[in-house]
């Protein structure tokens, strides 16, 4: 059984009270970012509250949640004070914990430098053999040279070497003194080049003293499955069929249709939509629609269409297809591509049908363990039976309340109603979504009246003014 691991000091325990003991597996239960648990030196800490105020960032801690983080802990480096910040957030002790020992620190024996280090005494064997069998040489060539007139006139080669101050020719010994003193002067200097090359053989280049100090790899991020490629073409469109089609309200139909691969994905980045195509009348006719499904839907591509009856694409087209029937598609399409770390808060306004793209990025945002971005959505419609989506939005905000915040707007609304009713006014906006800031996004979605009235209102509040097409880098962004 896996067991964690503890100091050989953990840190103190507040007295007089006993506190739960909890198991290594009931720990890695509470790994979601709106449950953290940790273990550090056998103690249990609930870290869910400090989640957005971690100097290193939420992502960390997400990375350690339902495990025993002790190693990882240590190897940061904490401060005093970030320990006492810790005991804070202490709800118990790890039962069958294990003492935490430090790594030991390796012995690093410096490496001489090439200027002092000695060639290995084989290596000095052989230089001296070098040098001895040259001497031997050059002491014969040199008598060679003095019994045969014919020959190169050594002393005269070597005056080349020998500095002219030194008069050899008076030493004693004569001749073979003279000899033997010009080959220990050309032997000193050949020895010494050769000294050098065979030293050079026995210097290590590649120790490890020659590389930086050990860095700690980072975790290799996870891959985002919905930036991967997948049936759609951007320029080509691909017909697929209808394998379900069910009214939701009146007009209202949720169509799923399948994909060639039924482990494939549709290969649309979350924010983005795609275009339908139709002959109607004897008339070409595009329009763009944001599907409800995503990349983690395999096989399927799902959409939520309201059928207005003089709608010449929703009306006389999806509204009249059935089970089997084939449509084409094209995309992804579209300049809002969100991905995690885009901004700390994100205000929604959709009305209607615009309630798809939102659904896109809530449901993004919260299945994904890593995203801390908050979500504060203000859904307007005429009446109760209106709201689309209502089951799948309710479920998210009970689920991730750090996440999401919901909030419906009616025209007419039921006797017994815990919302707003009315227009979406600067009242309304200035309660339930985020104040202005760098780290802000407002994205609207709806009736052209709505959305061109929540702009203006929202520049008033101090939004910064979006261009004539949205970017993502606008502080409002309109689908």
């Amino acid at each position: 059984m896996e067991q964690s691991i503890i100091s050989e000091s953990p840190a103190p325990v507040v007295a007089d009270v006993q506190l739960p003991e909890y198991s290594l597996a009931e720990v890695a239960t509470h790994n979601k970012k709106d449950d953290i648990w940790i273990v550090v030196h056998g103690q249990v800490f609930d870290v869910t509250n400090y989640l957005q105020d971690h100097p290193g960032g939420a992502e960390v801690l997400l990375e350690t949640a339902g495990t025993d983080a002790t190693a990882d802990f240590e190897d940061v480096g904490h401060s005093e004070d970030s320990r006492d910040i810790l005991q804070e957030y202490l709800i118990g002790t790890l039962k069958d914990a294990k003492k935490y020992v430090s790594p030991k620190a390796v012995r690093v024996i410096p490496q001489r430098s090439q200027k002092t280090a000695p060639p290995s005494s084989s290596s000095a064997r052989s230089v001296g053999a070098i040098v001895g069998a040259l001497g031997t040489a050059t002491a014969l060539l040199y008598f060679v040279n003095r019994s045969n007139p014919g020959a190169i006139d050594m002393r005269k080669a070597w005056g080349q070497i020998i500095p002219s101050k030194l008069n050899v020719s008076r030493l004693p010994g004569g001749e073979f003194a003279h000899g033997f003193i010009m080959a220990t002067a050309v032997c000193a200097l050949l020895g010494s080049l050769v000294a050098q090359q065979a030293a050079k053989f026995t210097k290590i280049d590649s120790g490890f003293l020659r590389y930086p100090p050990r860095i700690k790899a980072r975790k290799r991020p996870r891959a985002d499955p919905h930036l991967a490629k997948g049936f759609l073409d951007a320029k080509e469109f691909q017909r697929l069929p209808l394998v379900r089609k069910d009214e939701l309200a009146s007009n209202v139909y949720r169509l799923v249709f399948t994909l060639p691969d039924q482990k494939g994905v549709i290969g649309l980045p979350i924010g983005q939509h795609v275009a339908i195509r139709a002959v109607v009348n004897d008339t070409t006719v595009s329009r763009s629609y944001t599907p409800v499904s995503n990349n983690l839907d395999l096989g399927r591509l799902e959409l939520l269409v309201r059928c207005y009856p003089d709608g010449l694409l929703s009306g006389q087209y999806l509204a009249k297809l059935e089970v089997g029937d084939e449509v084409e598609f094209r995309g992804p399409k579209g300049s809002m591509q969100y991905s995690r770390g885009l901004c700390t808060k994100i205000g929604m306004v959709a009305g209607g049908t615009g309630i798809t793209p939102m659904y896109q990025l809530i449901r993004a945002i919260c299945e994904d363990d890593r995203d801390t971005t908050e979500i504060s959505l203000i859904y307007a419609n005429r009446t109760e039976n209106d709201i689309l989506l209502r089951e799948e939005l309710e479920d998210f905000a009970r689920k991730y309340p750090k996440n999401f915040k919901l909030w419906y707007m009616l025209d007419t609304a039921p006797e017994v109603w815990q919302y707003g009713t009315g227009y979406v006014t600067q009242a309304v906006l200035s309660e339930r979504l985020p104040s202005p800031s760098p780290e802000t996004k407002i994205l609207l979605c709806g009736p052209p009246p709505m959305v061109s009235a929540c702009k203006k209102t929202l520049v008033a509040m101090g939004f910064q003014k979006p261009g004539a097409i949205s970017k993502i880098g606008d502080q409002i962004f309109c689908f």
